[in-house]
């Protein structure tokens, strides 16, 4: 078989978000279960705007605009905002899905909230990373809220190397590797066997960083809220209900700031 290796957009993004993603047992009732927390816990009514950045391909957004919010998602790759947008279509709602980069926002008090989930936070250097919080509290209006679903770094997962049967062919997912002294939990490096076209498919050094992600304690990322503008700061233990507190052992960090 020839070997190739392809990056984040031109590849590994549908294979990820959207393929590996679907053949997650019980995904569809976990994304449910996620966006009735947002809604709880941000008190969203009907006709409420929601920011989802790093929307992928549309899983939450459209759960939220099902339930009559008003829906913006962007996403870097340009290849989920097509499977985004094709999704809502199919399905009869009006989503405003465009691609963009969480770096580059120039929303201006346009929102009364943003959700970054799925851990979609972290992607950058601190600088670059604190770039994000202040775009996004740039984008809310005064009283908004912005709702970070990230994992606890004190109780991560156990990560295991794992071979999935996928369409087109066979996904190898190495474990995710904890660089303790920088904070960053280094990306899975994988490897899809396409059993169509008869080749190895390799992430390239674009692919593999894309998946870096600094982790932050709850010390940290509440003093980076605090320091972007935001003057109030909650924290939850899971993404669905009931709300629970957060402590070390908790499944998550969520983390819940308001302008």
């Amino acid at each position: 078989m020839d070997r190739v290796e392809l990056g984040w957009d031109e590849f590994w993004a549908e294979v990820f978000r959207v393929r590996h993603r679907g053949s997650i047992p019980g995904i569809q009732q976990y994304d449910e279960l996620v966006v009735d927390f947002c809604i709880q816990v941000l008190g969203l009514g009907k006709g409420k705007s929601v920011l989802d950045i790093a929307c992928g391909a549309g899983d939450q957004s459209l759960l939220f605009a099902k339930r009559g919010l008003s829906v913006s998602g962007f996403d870097l790759s340009r290849s989920l905002i097509e499977v985004a947008k094709k999704r809502a279509g199919e399905a009869g709602l009006k989503v405003d899905f465009s691609p963009g980069d969480m770096r580059e926002m120039e929303f201006e008090e346009r929102f009364e909230t943003a959700v970054l989930l799925s851990h979609s936070f972290g992607f950058f250097n601190h600088e670059e990373n604190m770039g994000v919080l202040k775009g996004t509290h740039k984008a809310l209006v005064k009283g908004g809220r912005l709702l970070l679903d990230l994992m606890n770094p004190y109780n991560l997962p156990r990560f295991q190397k794992t071979w999935t049967k996928l369409e087109g062919g066979y996904l190898l997912s190495e474990p995710h590797v904890i660089d303790a002294p920088s904070g960053v939990l280094r990306g899975r490096p994988a490897t899809f066997v396409d059993t169509e076209s008869g080749r190895i498919v390799l992430m390239n050094e674009d692919a593999l960083s894309n998946n870096d992600i600094r982790m932050y304690t709850a010390l940290e990322i509440t003093r980076m809220l605090k320091e972007v503008g935001f003057n109030k700061t909650e924290l939850y233990g899971q993404n669905k209900l009931p709300r629970t507190p957060y402590a070390s052992e908790s499944e998550r960090m969520v983390v819940v700031a308001t302008k």
